[in-house]
């Protein structure tokens, strides 16, 4: 009965590509119907570029022109922006530095999400160059912390750089004062600073960047300061090993260290 109503009403789910937004919703409703045994069709998956939906804050959605699917998906998204949403889970794109439209893989720009990121990150820091702050993978934290609202958890998987760069002191600021408890596992793999290391070898996603899982916790009733917990798996592990202690140790059984920030705001 609980699953059955949470796959109702309080399982949502965002794409912004026809395919797999197509095989996701079979995936979804396959997968109910293996636990279920029974089909029911998934209602609460939205053809939509998640960073364009600040409908819950403006009321207003800029809508896919997605033959067949307007209307319906427009009733999606406005029955989705009236939901209270506790967790946000993904595992958002990031590839800084591509503001330059000459480049291969340019991102575009969002007006609403890039000045909640000028109005919050950026105007705590202090790096000169702040142009890593619009990373998609910033901009989905950005928005997952104002779509949050007064309770709940983000858990991300993103690129590792703002646990420790210069561009991201404002950011680790502003995250500090905007949520509870912040648990990070930092997977590591950053080819680019260790050319001892290997994507394809020590890289979970076998990339350049390295990778970390964050969970951002708020509570309501809580105002004290924020506490950081940090655990590092080792330098020269390789992917198949740091996958091997994720899918065996449970998250109570991680060795967390307890950080406590600088007045640089450096963890």
């Amino acid at each position: 009965h609980q699953l059955a109503h949470k796959y109702k009403h309080e399982l949502h789910c965002n794409e912004v590509a026809i395919l797999p937004y197509y095989i996701a919703n079979l995936n979804i409703e396959y997968t109910y119907k293996q636990k279920m045994g029974a089909y029911e069709p998934f209602e609460n998956i939205v053809f939509v570029d998640t960073l364009d939906n600040m409908g819950f804050k403006t009321g207003y959605v800029r809508q896919l022109g997605l033959f067949g699917l307007t209307d319906e998906n427009s009733e999606r998204i406005e029955r989705q922006n009236k939901r209270d949403i506790s967790v946000i889970i993904g595992n958002p794109p990031y590839n800084a530095w591509q503001e330059n439209y000459n480049l291969s893989n340019p991102n575009r720009s969002y007006k609403e999400i890039d000045d909640r990121i000028r109005q919050t990150y950026a105007r705590q820091g202090t790096a000169q160059n702040q142009i890593g702050l619009y990373d998609m993978y910033t901009r989905f934290y950005r928005w997952a912390s104002d779509r949050l609202g007064e309770e709940g958890i983000v858990a991300f998987i993103t690129n590792n750089s703002f646990i420790d760069a210069r561009v991201y002191d404002g950011f680790r600021k502003v995250i500090a004062e905007e949520f509870n408890y912040i648990y990070l596992v930092d997977l590591g793999g950053n080819v680019r600073n260790n050319p001892k290391l290997s994507g394809t070898k020590n890289n979970v996603f076998g990339i350049q960047a390295g990778v970390t899982i964050g969970f951002m916790v708020r509570h309501r009733n809580d105002s004290s300061s924020c506490h950081v917990f940090y655990a590092r798996r080792p330098e020269m592990d390789t992917a198949s090993q740091k996958l091997q202690f994720l899918a065996t140790n449970s998250f109570r059984q991680i060795d967390f260290q307890h950080i406590n920030p600088n007045h640089r705001h450096s963890w």
